[in-house]
Formats: C-alpha cells, structure tokens, sequence
C-alpha cells in the first residue's frame, strides 16, 4: 500500500495527464500560491500577543455583508442612459457578482482551515462548486431566428412566449473528484497547543479516629477532640503533543497530601506531588508526516480555493461576455425591426396613394396593414427582449440585481460592438490542447485534489498498525505506576482530562517507570476496511482527473469545430442577405411596371427581414463561439485584461489594456 502510494506522489509531481508531461503555465502557478485575501471577507482575529492573553478567547469577527450600490457605474451613466463597455461590465460583475463574492469567502474559509489543524483538528470541508451564469434571452429558445415571418403568408404576426425566456437561474458545477464521501480520519492528531487542564476548590472535613489512626478506636488509644480541617485542593496537568507524535503531560497537585494531613493547609502548594509522562508512538501515530496530513491537506486545499475562484472568473466572465454580446445582437435585431416597420409604413404609403389613383385594388392596401400590424408586433416583442436581458444583465453587475440605486430604470447601451475579423487565428489543434491542459484552473485543482487523497490516505494506512506506545513517567511524590496514556485528540484539539490528574502518595516516594504500552486488535477489519477504500477513493479520484483531461480536450476540439461553423454560417447568411436585398429591389421595380404583385414584394420584404435576423444571429453565434474557444483554452481573463490579484481585491482599474484577439 504504501509503495503504490508513493507511486502516486511521484505520478503528481510529474503532473502527467494522457501520458504526455504538461507544463502548468507560469500565470497558473502563481494564482495557486497567491495569498491574497480580500479585506471584505478576512476575519478579524483577537490579539495573540502575550500581554493580551484573554483575548485569545474572544471570538473573531468578521465585516459584514457590503450590499452596497455599483459605485463604478456612476461614472458610465449620461442623460440617463448607462452607456457600458465589456470591459466595465466584466468589472462590474466582478466588483459587484455575488457569486464572485461567495468565491472571496471560500478564500478565507479555507485560511481557517489551515488555522484549525494547527491546532490538532482536524478538517471541516471545502466548497468545490462553481456557479455558471444565467444564459439569458440569447440562449437556447430564444425567438431571435424565428420572430420575422417566413411563410406564404408573412402578413401573419409571429407571437413569443417571453416570460419563458427570463432565464435567471443559474447552474452550479461540483468539480470535485473526491465524491461525495470523505476520507477516514486516521489515529489521533497530538493536540500541537499547549492545554491546561486543572480544578482548585475548598475543602471542608471533620476530622475522626480513622483518619488519624491505623487500628480503630480502643481503650489504650481513646478518640480524638473532634477538629474540622479546611484546606485547598489545587489539581494541574500541562499537556502538549509534537509533530512526531510525542506527548508530554506534566502534572501537579496536592489532594494526597492534604487530604490525609493533620492540619488546616490554606498553602495548595505546601507539599505537591509533581508527575511528568512522556510518550513516544513507535507505530501507529508515529511520525510527522501523519501527524501534519490536515494541515498538509488544508494547506493543499488553499492551494485549490485559489485556482477554484480563479474558475469562477472565468465562468462568470465568460457569462457576462454572452449576456453582453446577445444584448448587442438584440440591440441590432432591434434595428432591423424597426427598418423593417418603415419599409412596411412606405409600401402602405405607396400602396394607399396608388389605391387613390385607381391604380391598385383595394386589397392590395389591406395586406399593406396587415404587414405594418405585424412589423410593430415584431419590434415590440424585438423590444422586450432587450428589456428582458438587461434586467439579467443588471442582475451580474450589481449586489442588489436591477434594484441598484445608480443602475435601476436605466436603459443599457452596449457602447461595443461585435468586430468580426476576415478571418479567424488558424492554431493547431495540438497547441490548443496542450495550452488547455496547462492553463486551465479547473483540471489543476483536480490534480491537487488528488494529492490530498494520497495524504488522506497515508494517515488511514498508518491505522492499520497496532498502538505500541513507549512512556516514561516521573513523580516527585508518587505512589503507584502511570495509567495507560490516550494519545491525541478526537480532532477537536481539546484533550480530556489526564487520567492520573489528581493521584498523589506519601510525602518521601519518588517514582521512576518506562516501559511500553499497547492496544493490538486480534483481528483488525475496521482499520483494514479504511485503508482498502481510501485507496479505492484515490484511485477513483484519479480517473475523475482524467476523465477530466479528456472532457478539456473534447471541449476545445468542439470549441474550434463550433468557432469554423459559426464562420461559415456567418458567411452564408451575410451572402443570402445581399442576395436577398437585391431580389427586393428586382420585385420592386418589376411591380412599378406591373409585372409584380404587391402580396410577392411583401413576401421579398419579409424574407430580407428574416435574412437580416439571421445575420444578426450569426454575428452573435459567432462572438459566443470565439469566447467559448477562449474559455475552453483556459485564457479567456488574460485576453480581457483580468487579473487574479486585482478580482480578489474587487478592484479593477478603470483603464484596462486587454489584448483583444478575436
């Protein structure tokens, strides 16, 4: 067990996935040992210093919950209008995001945990849940390619469902790779603070004959005078554990001593007897390396809070750049919309003018109305949509959602948009991957989640040997030998009371004793169980690792297949769009010299309508698609200006240079 373990360190430190060494980036690692806290959420702990003893027993604090307003926005709003970049929206949302903040908080807790099992606990948990952005009304369902008419009859008003396109939910994603049942605990973690344990109270007794005497009352040795004894019990133990599994219990008291004396005794310390235990594990508890594992695995676990914010950067960037971009694409569908509603109030104009020359029938008008009736239903379904989004986009940006005092009731104008460049970065797909395995947080944190199994499992390991303790004990006024010595704490870092706290002997015994204790179980199943399925767990953590490395590489591969089809999409609608124009001014001239009808221009005008949508479709698949390549690469923040330090902080500067390569 312990070869495979060590086999599996070995494997970690490579960091091999697929059996190809990836090299973890330079930005990666430094976001797994970056410190940085946010003063927000760090607690505030009692002096530890020496003169201020007791407020080490005080409890910490911790700021409370800042709910304030979006104070960066007030810079972007003008007459009313919130004017927004993508950069000040992806700032805003990490300034502002509550699932952002929530990440900052896990930072802290796990800097408690470290705390915790410095003092010999053991480990509460960490949060390996991220939260995904809400799609928006530009996900999935949305009416965006279908809210122009296409049919015979595109008179006919298209009406949408809009209240299930409100998508505000999000959706969380476990990534941890441990499942859902923990790691045995092991032996006994010494408590590493030193603990004082003791009780001092008054005692009253009346004194009797066979108190004072060996043999009872008789005739040659007659009662005492009845006298009352008042004195003071005083009972002390100091007890400290050490990284090597060593304890030392040093022991004070007086009961004896006292108890049986013939006098008041108001001085506890007159007569103590004073007994010192030390106790060395030779097997089982023996060793640093399982005595620090949770403070080893906490301090991992910190390690993997940073790169798990780090992942929430992304998933929330990633969802404010879509939610961004489709209020662009919305925006511009607006646009067309509202062309589209003009064309159909010129074509009604022409047509009622024509109908009062006598030139055109009355129907001809009719079907005019019934295209301008539903080109207005459709820029005002357009409309809702982008009413709709903004709300969800306000919602990313701001603690308070769309009720923020600076953000609430204003109209969002998208001040960038979709550049599309003539072509896309041509990278091999082989350097993509590569790039992936090593810049991406969420497979780094799985790996180190493993690492922590295999310490987990080197303490569950050592649980199979038996308990072969060797102690030395020391009594200045002792009687009787040590009781057996409990090693360790229950992983509270409290230790119960020493069992020999309390016992004392004659006035002139000093005692010496060493020797061995032992708890050997004949049979050993519970110990042997545990071992077997933490390291079945490892093992299945390992292949959730890299089943992990496989999904990365499936998400890039597919990211760059869905990037060449939004390409090539984008480039058939931008041409049936032309061709589409150009069949509407072929059906408009045809009509001014009768060889037209007026019900097939507005056939033309609607399916350009369509045609236009479906461009402002394609743009936005597009975009979406070039910053899903992004995130699947694993240097969507890098490429808009993002930072780990300044997004943990919640302070983004107001001028950003990010490398845009779209």
């Amino acid at each position: 067990m312990r070869t495979l373990a060590y086999a599996c360190c070995l494997l970690l430190a490579s960091y091999k996935v697929s059996g190809q060494q990836q090299k973890i980036t330079p930005e990666l690692k430094g976001i797994e040992h970056d410190s940085t806290v946010s003063p927000e959420a760090k607690p505030n702990y009692p002096s530890t210093s020496v003169f201020h003893f007791g407020a080490q027993y005080r409890s910490p604090t911790a700021p409370a919950l800042p709910l304030g307003p979006a104070n960066r926005a007030r810079t972007l709003v003008r007459s009313g209008t919130l004017f927004l970049s993508l950069y000040d929206a992806l700032a805003l949302a990490i300034e502002n995001n509550l699932d952002v903040e929530v990440g900052r908080y896990n930072l802290t807790i796990a800097g408690t945990e470290s705390l915790r099992a410095s003092g010999g606990g053991n480990l509460r948990g960490t949060d390996f849940s991220v939260e995904e952005s809400p799609t928006g009304v530009g996900g999935p369902g949305s009416p965006l390619l279908n809210s122009a008419a296409s049919t015979v009859t595109p008179s006919t008003p298209t009406v949408n469902d809009l209240t299930s396109l409100n998508i505000l939910s999000e959706t969380p994603s476990n990534l941890s790779v441990q499942g859902p049942f923990g790691f045995s605990l092991g032996p006994p973690i010494p408590t590493f603070q030193p603990t004082l344990v003791g009780q001092s109270s008054f005692f009253n007794r009346a004194n009797s004959a066979f108190l004072t005497t060996t043999g009872g009352p008789t005739s040659a040795s007659p009662l005492p005078a009845a006298n009352t004894l008042n004195f003071i019990t005083a009972n002390y133990a100091l007890v400290e554990g050490f990284r090597y599994g060593t304890q030392v219990e040093v022991d004070v008291n007086n009961v004896t001593q006292t108890l049986y004396g013939n006098s008041s005794h108001y001085d506890p310390f007159k007569a103590p007897n004073t007994s010192v235990t030390v106790t060395q594990p030779l097997l089982r508890g023996r060793g640093s390396a399982v005595n620090l594992r949770f403070l080893r695995i906490a301090n991992v676990n910190q390690r993997v809070s940073r790169l798990l914010f780090d992942q929430q950067l992304i998933s929330t960037v990633y969802g404010v750049s879509r939610l961004y971009y489709d209020l662009v694409s919305l925006n511009e569908n607006v646009q067309v919309k509202r062309e589209s509603l003009a064309a159909a109030r010129r074509l009604l104009e022409d047509n009622r003018a024509q109908v009062e020359q006598g030139t055109l029938a009355p129907l001809e008008l009719t079907r005019a109305q019934s295209l301008l009736s539903s080109s207005e239903l459709d820029l005002i379904q357009a409309e809702g949509l982008v009413h709709q989004q903004e709300v969800i986009l306000k919602t990313q940006l701001a603690r308070q959602g769309s009720a923020d005092p600076i953000l609430a009731g204003l109209p969002i104008v998208p001040t960038d948009p979709i550049y599309i460049p003539p072509q896309d970065e041509s990278s091999p797909l082989s350097q993509l991957v590569n790039t992936a395995l090593g810049a991406r947080p969420d497979l780094l944190q799985a790996t180190l989640q493993v690492e922590s199994g295999l310490i987990s499992l080197q303490g569950s390991q050592n649980a199979t040997k038996p308990e072969v303790d060797l102690i030395g004990n020391f009594q200045t006024r002792g009687f009787a030998e040590s009781p057996f010595v409990s090693l360790g704490t229950p992983g509270t870092g409290l230790i119960g009371a020493p069992g020999d706290l309390g016992i004392s002997g004659l006035r002139t015994s000093k005692v010496y004793q060493a020797g061995i204790q032992l708890n050997l179980p004949l049979r050993n199943h519970v110990a042997e169980a545990d071992a077997a399925r933490d390291l079945l767990q490892v093992r299945q953590a390992q292949a959730r690792t890299q089943l992990l490395a496989n999904q990365v590489r499936e998400q890039v591969e597919n990211a760059v297949i869905a990037l060449q089809t939004a390409r090539s999409a984008l480039n058939a609608a931008v041409e049936s769009r032309r061709y589409q124009e150009q069949l509407v001014e072929a059906e408009r001239d045809k009509l001014t010299v009768g060889a037209s009808t007026n019900l097939l221009v507005i056939q033309q005008q609607s399916y350009l309508a369509q045609a236009r949508s479906t461009e402002v479709a394609s743009r936005s698949v597009w975009i979406k698609a070039r910053v899903a390549l992004d995130r699947a690469v694993g240097n969507l923040l890098e490429k808009n200006g993002i930072t780990y330090s300044d997004s943990v902080l919640g302070e983004l500067p107001q001028q950003a240079n990010p490398t845009k390569k779209q």
